[in-house]
């Protein structure tokens, strides 16, 4: 049966459902033989046949993410197995595009334009520190029990990337990853998915490299083809989420910062390399203020804390850079109708 009895041939579902497909093919080869019967039982236990992935058909990332979760209660190092196996080409035409693109960092900008049709679990953020290049997951609120995967999920699959993009002309050794969490008993993955310095119990979650890789030419670059295929992507797929999709870009900004302090307008405008007029029209042509996108993020992270966490609703204020309990509480129960009490109270109850 063909793809194109359920969708058109080439249009954004249909890549999505092939860089699904080529994803469990993968999965399947990473495990092997010995292991077929874990990937027999993750396939069942998402509803996934093997017609589904013969046609790229009936398949999602929650599926996906089902069929990950299911093995990883066996096999715990499945996800960094995984992405650090996946090819550039497993991507299909987006990944073509970053494979035929003229530098590194042309490649990138491909691949991020384009995320969300890898993935709906996490945000990868870039930013350029003076001459390193940091690059930093940040999960969504729906998955931040799984946040050990998902920081996996990313920095295995950035790492693997980025090395086919450079191929043996770099010294690895000039990066540096770093794991907010500590070594896993599967350790022994870390080793062989990243062939540089790695260590763990950290602050943050990140790859840093050097910034002039992003001008170096991709390995596998074929410059006539590379307008062509980025051509090709914004036709059939769309102009893709731009990396300046500001009001996005504002919040994942915030989620990620490091300390409690939030930025303030103008230290938010640098980051996003925006001058302090620019990203105020920006997000006035998005019917919001940074003033109201702030008030979101604290609001979603005040929720979180007040439900999943046991963190006192003063600690809680603290973190989220109210001088005191009290404008914090006001703030919440403004917000959403009810205090921070009532709601820790639910948490607790259910």
């Amino acid at each position: 049966m063909s793809s194109t009895a359920h969708e058109p041939a080439f249009s954004r579902q249909a890549e999505e459902n092939r860089i699904l497909a080529n994803t469990l093919r993968r999965l399947q080869e990473c495990l092997g033989q010995d292991q077929d019967f874990a990937y027999r039982a993750g396939l069942l236990h998402a509803g996934i046949s093997d017609s589904d992935i013969d046609d790229n058909h009936n398949l999602s990332h929650e599926k996906l993410g089902r069929v990950l979760r299911h093995i990883r209660e066996k096999i715990p190092g499945i996800t960094v197995h995984l992405f650090s196996k996946l090819s550039l080409l497993d991507l299909g035409m987006i990944g073509y595009a970053g494979a035929s693109s003229g530098t590194v960092g042309k490649a990138i900008d491909i691949l991020m334009r384009y995320h969300e049709l890898t993935t709906d679990r996490f945000d990868d953020i870039i930013e350029v520190e003076g001459d390193t290049v940091v690059l930093r997951p940040v999960p969504y609120m729906a998955h931040m029990g799984d946040f050990q995967d998902v920081i996996e999920d990313s920095l295995a699959g950035n790492w693997n990337l980025l090395t086919q993009l450079l191929g043996n002309e770099v010294d690895f050794s000039e990066a540096k990853i770093s794991f907010a969490f500590a070594p896993p008993s599967y350790s022994e993955l870390y080793r062989q998915a990243f062939c540089c310095a790695h260590e763990f119990d950290q602050e943050r979650s990140e790859i840093r490299f050097p910034a002039h890789w992003l001008e170096m030419p991709v390995a596998t670059a074929n410059w006539a083809m590379s307008d062509v295929c980025n051509v090709m992507c914004e036709r059939i797929l769309g102009p893709g989420e731009p990396i300046a999709n500001t009001t996005h870009s504002v919040r994942q900004l915030l989620l990620s910062r490091p300390g409690r302090r939030m930025l303030r307008l103008e230290e938010a405008a640098e980051s996003l390399r925006l001058s302090t007029a620019q990203l105020r029209k920006r997000l006035y042509r998005a019917d919001t203020s940074y003033k109201q996108i702030v008030l979101e993020v604290r609001m979603t992270l005040a929720r979180q804390y007040l439900e999943a966490t046991r963190i006192s609703i003063q600690e809680i204020a603290y973190l989220l850079d109210y001088s005191q309990p009290g404008p914090f509480s006001r703030a919440f129960k403004a917000y959403y109708g009810f205090p921070p009490i009532h709601c820790r109270e639910q948490a607790l109850a259910d």
